[in-house]
């Protein structure tokens, strides 16, 4: 992974610097609704598309506006293109970069808290598919990372919590001392500098595990899955209610009931899963969920693109800062975690 990631304050503007940028025969800057009334790109000559913000609009619907867009407007194999918001902007901007032409470089301006951590790192792209999150995509890494915590002055205090859930995701599967320093902050004030701090190891966590496993050929970076076999599902089926849940809301409930089923399998202790529980809920992220059927959750489950023979493979936390892949459960301690969740 050669990624260039920066991470600081007030620092857009290296874009005008960027040589990939400047040699570019079209910049293409891939962003939504609400982001461009707050942000915009720092440069000349570029072709802007601008989508519907929001995880329901992440559809081959979207991607294929993107492409007829851009080949309407001239990019070509020497274009580059910029993605400029959050994960949504960064999974189909990267995947619409990915696959046009072949594949053309793509630079992440992530402009939420959850994109910075999570979507802009890694190299995953995705749509969603016959309901089912991330089923169609490609494997594209950035070419570079701009992250510049000013973004997240804009952002509704719910969005910042959002993207707390993937920093203590990443320090749960691999970094006891971050958990304990998340565990000390009072993570809803936190200073400029604080942001820079967290934000870098969290990304350095991420990379560390990705390094290792770009592509997910050797089994290490399914560590990154803690939290979303259960989390996908139910983010998916609150797309289809009035009660829509952001993406780490969702992964938060799924790391509660991934770590209760990893308890009563008898891998981690009940005060770990305490200490994790705990701090979801000093974030200000949801432990549990109403009006949701665990029986659709099941279902749902098994559809799952991680699942191999038939078979559900959960990524479980047996200490903090140690995370097992591959990990199989008996049904009833998949239902026994899934009923955690569930507030009646």
């Amino acid at each position: 992974m050669k990624t260039k990631i920066h991470v600081g304050n007030k620092i857009l503007s290296i874009l005008k610097k960027n040589e990939m940028l400047q040699s570019a025969s079209t910049v293409v800057v891939i962003t939504d609704k609400n982001v461009a009334r707050h942000w915009q790109v720092p440069l000349k000559k570029t072709i802007t598309i601008i989508i519907e913000p929001g995880e329901k609009h992440k559809t081959i619907q979207t991607l294929q506006f993107i492409w007829e867009r851009m080949l309407r407007e001239g990019a070509d194999r020497s274009s580059v293109v910029v993605t400029l918001g959050g994960g949504v902007v960064c999974d189909i901007g990267g995947f619409a970069a990915g696959t046009f032409m072949r594949g053309i470089p793509v630079i992440h301006v992530p402009t939420t808290l959850l994109a910075q951590v999570d979507a802009s790192v890694g190299g995953k792209t995705a749509i969603d598919f016959c309901g089912i999150k991330n089923s169609i995509g490609v494997f594209h890494q950035p070419s570079e990372v701009i992250i510049d915590i000013q973004t997240l002055k804009t952002l509704p205090s719910r969005q910042i919590v959002s993207g707390l859930a993937e920093i203590i995701k990443h320090a749960v599967i691999a970094d006891k001392r971050q958990f304990d320093v998340l565990s000390k902050r009072n993570l809803n004030k936190m200073k400029d500098e604080e942001w820079v701090e967290i934000i870098t190891k969290s990304i350095d966590i991420k990379k560390r595990i990705v390094m290792r496993d770009e592509t997910e050929k050797n089994g290490v970076r399914k560590k990154l899955n803690f939290g979303h076999t259960v989390g996908h599902t139910v983010e998916a089926l609150s797309l289809k209610t009035n009660n829509s849940l952001l993406h780490g809301e969702a992964v938060a409930l799924g790391m509660i009931a991934e770590t209760r089923m990893s308890r009563l399998a008898g891998n981690i202790s009940e005060e770990e899963e305490t200490e994790i529980s705990s701090l979801i809920r000093k974030s200000g992220l949801p432990t549990s969920i109403v009006n949701m059927s665990p029986r659709r959750i099941s279902e749902l489950i098994h559809a799952d693109k991680k699942n191999r023979g038939g078979k559900i493979l959960w990524s479980l936390p047996f200490r903090i800062g140690n995370v097992k892949s591959d990990c199989i459960l008996s049904p009833e301690i998949i239902k026994a975690g899934i009923l955690s969740i569930i507030k009646k």
